[in-house]
């Protein structure tokens, strides 16, 4: 299967540096051009369907490539963002503040940070290379692409790359950013620690 992975468009909270986690944000001006310029780029690249997370700001980015390209998307929950626990909603400046220690743990391993209420990275991981697995069985000739958020691109492409989830916090991932992804096809991909 060919998979593509794109993050949705800019919202406020990308430009507050705060961790949306699951709030139902819309898309900001700049979002929905980025969307739009999207739509237009993605013309040329041979697509059958689009999955999204379900929440506002993907549904939203898919909605808009979907209308330009003349194609369907459908909601998956396995595509959600990140759980964030106790900083779900909470700015960075907020969070280095109220969770010094884990702040630095988040920023040095980020693959060791556990909270509560909070999916740890390989958590992550499981459930998205799981589904990836699921969908890749029943249509293995089609080209995908997933629209989702950064945390979800990030553990896909360590994956993708045999990288540790040590490396999470170098994986560069912008508003509308199109990354082709490419998986062993085995049943089930070990995660890297």
């Amino acid at each position: 299967m060919n998979w593509y992975f794109m993050r949705h468009g800019q919202i406020n909270s990308n430009l507050n540096h705060v961790y949306s986690g699951r709030s139902d944000e819309a898309l900001n001006s700049c979002g929905l051009a980025q969307a739009h310029e999207a739509a237009e780029q993605l013309g040329s690249v041979q697509i059958d369907h689009i999955i999204c997370s379900p929440l506002v700001r993907t549904t939203q980015t898919a909605n808009i490539i979907a209308i330009a390209n003349n194609l369907h998307y459908q909601t998956d929950n396995a595509f959600i963002e990140m759980a964030f626990g106790p900083w779900e909603g909470k700015s960075e400046f907020w969070i280095k503040q109220h969770y010094p220690i884990e702040w630095a743990l988040w920023n040095r391993a980020p693959h060791q940070l556990q909270l509560p209420r909070r999916e740890t990275l390989l958590e992550l991981q499981n459930r998205v290379l799981r589904r990836m697995h699921k969908i890749a069985a029943k249509e293995p000739e089609k080209t995908v692409l997933v629209i989702t958020h950064v945390s979800i691109i990030r553990v896909v492409l360590l994956q993708a790359q045999n990288r540790p989830l040590s490396d999470y916090k170098t994986v560069a991932v912008d508003n509308c950013e199109l990354f082709p992804v490419t998986l062993q096809s085995q049943p089930y991909w070990e995660p890297c620690l």
